[in-house]
């Protein structure tokens, strides 16, 4: 039997409804439990994770992404050692450069050198250690016994992703689920763990995916064209070097994202202006094999089989659905059963 383990998130606006998604999300056995950062489009995510640590008790826990901006380093330590207490050592912390809880405040994102600041120094100060933050002693003087707190990388361009190989001790790839675009991720966290003198499969890897059940593909498809342009929104924002993106492609990408309104980021369907954009640059095909699965259950399986096949091994499959409880319901009976 393949396996596979699963990770799953939401977007939380009330907290009498995320205690409801986490117990029906442990309880159908996903692995890993997530949340996101983006203090304008949803409720603020320790807050989250902390709620999420006195409701669970298996699961693991962790912030997929945030980012060194909107908190002071030693904030962020402090704030990530309290949850791991309060977690039992299941948390890990993620961070990226900042999309939309940057773009939303008028905020630039943060530099490559700034998110190797940020991982060094979370790593060190959740360990009990002092980071010193250019002649400044940071350290969390109350922490006591400590369990150091994992920290991840969202890493889609090569000088992050070999970031992530150098530092980091797991990375979350997105539009990474064909043969293609992994070999491209694997290449550039494969040279950046060589320079550390590590090897990559000390690097816990996993995979941004879309899992939508629907009558068929192309219907699923439809239901998440606005995520696949926030996705690709965030994939290519920098640079569109280095990320395996054929040429031809390129000015389409370009177009989609001048057009891309971040208040709208990670809102599928309703009113929503970047639903559009997908079928007006011609990249819905393309996008969504990156990082889309989607049709009925059985077809579901058999993708999910056919990525595994190319070396995925951890998934975080989102929950871009009106029905979340039904969703995790139909994941539970016709799809975990098969990579158990």
């Amino acid at each position: 039997m393949t396996q596979l383990r699963f990770g799953t998130g939401t977007t939380v606006r009330r907290f009498d409804d995320y205690g409801r998604w986490l117990t029906a999300a442990e309880a159908t056995g996903f692995d890993l439990l997530t949340c996101g950062d983006s203090q304008s489009l949803w409720a603020e995510c320790f807050s989250l994770m902390t709620f999420a640590a006195m409701k669970t008790q298996r699961a693991r826990l962790a912030i997929t992404v945030s980012n060194p901006v909107t908190r002071h380093l030693a904030v962020i330590a402090s704030a990530c050692a309290s949850v791991q207490q309060l977690a039992g050592g299941r948390f890990a912390y993620g961070l990226a450069s900042g999309d939309s809880a940057l773009r939303n405040i008028g905020a630039a994102p943060a530099s490559v050198a700034e998110l190797e600041r940020a991982v060094r120094a979370a790593q060190t100060m959740t360990a009990g250690g002092t980071f010193d933050d250019r002649g400044t002693p940071l350290a969390l003087h109350w922490l006591g016994d400590a369990t150091p707190v994992p920290v991840w990388l969202a890493a889609e361009g090569p000088r992050t992703q070999r970031l992530a190989g150098r530092v980091a001790d797991g990375v979350v790839l997105s539009n990474c689920l064909t043969p293609e675009r992994l070999a491209v991720a694997m290449e550039h966290l494969a040279a950046g763990a060589a320079e550390a003198g590590r090897s990559v499969d000390e690097i816990e890897i996993w995979h941004m995916c879309n899992l939508i059940f629907a009558p068929s593909e192309r219907e699923g498809i439809d239901s998440i064209r606005s995520v696949l342009a926030g996705t690709a929104n965030h994939v290519f924002r920098f640079t569109l070097e280095g990320k395996g993106l054929p040429a031809g492609l390129e000015d389409r990408v370009r177009g989609m994202m001048g057009e891309y309104q971040s208040r709208f980021h990670a809102h599928p369907g309703g009113a929503n202006p970047n639903e559009a954009l997908i079928d007006k640059y011609g990249l819905r095909d393309y996008l969504a094999r990156q990082g889309t699965i989607a049709g009925p259950p059985e077809h579901c399986v058999e993708r999910l089989r056919e990525v595994a096949g190319h070396g995925v091994r951890n998934l975080i499959v989102s929950q871009f659905v009106s029905d979340p409880l039904a969703w995790m319901r139909t994941f539970g009976e016709r799809v975990r059963p098969h990579f158990r």
